[in-house]
């Protein structure tokens, strides 16, 4: 059993500070070394409670330490004192009164007014315009989180629950992963952040958000762990295999929206939700779209588009008087997840077989060529759709016009010609020196 001293150190020397038969005692232990302090102490105990006055000059060596269950004397005078101080501090301890044993802290209660995280998501969806498909991946991830927890009230909910949430969600089953991948486990935390970002600037809760700095992969691991972006060879396979020829037959929905992906960059949402109305022609004659709802406020844009790309899809978009695409809106899927599965078919087919490649990879490989080819970056944001975080471009300048657009980039697209052709076709009367198109004024 330990029985503290009631000693502490003042400056370079310890100090016993108690209290016997109502009155404080307070002398310096003359030492700075604890162990000396503590054999100083008993002998100062056991003489003030023995009514003696103690002497410091002649102390005894001997070790008492009850906490590790040490007692040494050398020899038997040693030994008398020892047993002595031993008593002596026995004797306080029975005399001290017994502190009350301590009482369980009690949890607070919940704040009744605190909200569940449905409650919360639900506010989130009434205040913030998102998509469909954005809502419901919000709220599998927000269920599923409330489920893994419990449903405790918001306030409740720590940075530990949130690191047992990522270990859930990367648990093992007999050494074979769940399904959720480092990159998804991220997506969800950031789904979470968000909501708790949320409650805190709308004062739902006080406590901070506990998905802050959460990531598991570093900026640089989730630009390189992306898709891949296809290779000219790879295009070429991909748009002269048998199963593109034959579907252009089948499923020219497929084959025309593959097509707009190539010559424009666009994402699958913005292609298969196309309408009539989005298709325009500058003064200029430059036919291009309008898009006006995207995934961000950058992706709203004006596209130029290709004489190649009005040759190869004229046909089909004649026949059609407001929507281009077949395609409907699948809950949480958006209207392209249909042109994704046949886009992995046709992948299969041609024999290509690299990882990470899928729709959004045209898109990659439009911007790449755009880029090698000495395509200016507000030129090739401008048309893919992406923010430029720069005060001089995104303030001090106005969007470049339609036709100063397809002037910069159709060189590059006209590249593209020989990757999807089987044989060259006649393309005379066509626009081939995209430079006349900008007002040398």
């Amino acid at each position: 059993m330990s029985l503290p001293l009631p000693i502490y150190l003042l400056g370079s020397s310890y100090y016993l500070h108690t209290r016997i038969g109502g009155k404080q005692v307070k002398r310096s232990l003359r030492t700075s070394y604890k162990r000396v302090a503590i054999i100083r102490a008993i002998n100062l105990l056991n003489g003030l409670t023995m009514h003696k006055k103690p002497d410091l000059s002649n102390l005894s060596t001997y070790e008492l330490d009850l906490s590790r269950g040490i007692l040494k004397a050398d020899g038997d005078e040693d030994h008398a004192r020892l047993m002595q101080a031993l008593q002596a501090m026995q004797q306080m301890q029975q005399a001290q009164p017994q502190a009350p044993a301590p009482i369980a802290t009690q949890a607070p209660a919940d704040d009744p007014t605190a909200l569940k995280l449905a409650e919360l998501l639900e506010k989130f969806l009434s205040l913030k315009q998102v998509k469909q498909a954005t809502a419901i991946a919000y709220k599998n991830c927000i269920d599923e989180l409330a489920k893994f927890l419990k449903n405790p009230p918001i306030t409740r909910i720590t940075a530990s629950d949130i690191t047992r949430y990522q270990e859930f969600l990367a648990k093992k089953e007999n050494g074979v992963k769940k399904g959720n991948s480092i990159r998804t486990i991220d997506n969800k935390i950031s789904i979470i952040r968000a909501i708790f970002n949320f409650a805190m600037k709308q004062s739902y809760t006080r406590n901070g958000n506990p998905a802050e700095n959460r990531a598991l992969l570093t900026k640089k691991q989730r630009l390189s762990g992306g898709y891949a972006i296809f290779e000219k060879e790879e295009i070429e396979q991909f748009f002269k295999s048998e199963f593109f020829k034959e579907q252009e037959a089948k499923d020219p929905d497929y084959t025309t929206a593959v097509l707009f992906g190539l010559f424009t960059g666009c994402r699958i949402g913005e292609i298969t939700s196309l309408k009539k109305d989005n298709f325009k022609k500058s003064s200029a004659g430059v036919s291009y779209l309008v898009i006006r709802d995207s995934k961000t406020q950058a992706g709203i844009r004006e596209i130029p588009l290709h004489p190649c790309l009005i040759e190869k899809v004229s046909d089909f978009l004649e026949k059609k008087t407001d929507k281009i695409f077949k395609y409907v809106e699948k809950e949480g899927k958006g209207t392209g997840n249909a042109v994704g599965k046949k886009f992995a078919r046709n992948l299969e087919s041609a024999k290509i077989e690299r990882e990470k490649l899928v729709f959004h990879s045209l898109r990659k490989f439009v911007n790449n060529e755009l880029m090698k080819s000495g395509v200016s970056l507000e030129n090739r944001c401008q048309f893919i759709g992406h923010e430029i975080e720069n005060v001089n471009v995104s303030i001090y300048t106005n969007k470049i016009n339609i036709e100063a657009l397809a002037a910069a980039i159709f060189p590059t697209l006209e590249k593209f010609r020989d990757l999807i052709e089987t044989k060259k076709a006649p393309w005379e009367g066509l626009v081939t020196d995209f430079s006349e198109l900008v007002d040398p004024m």
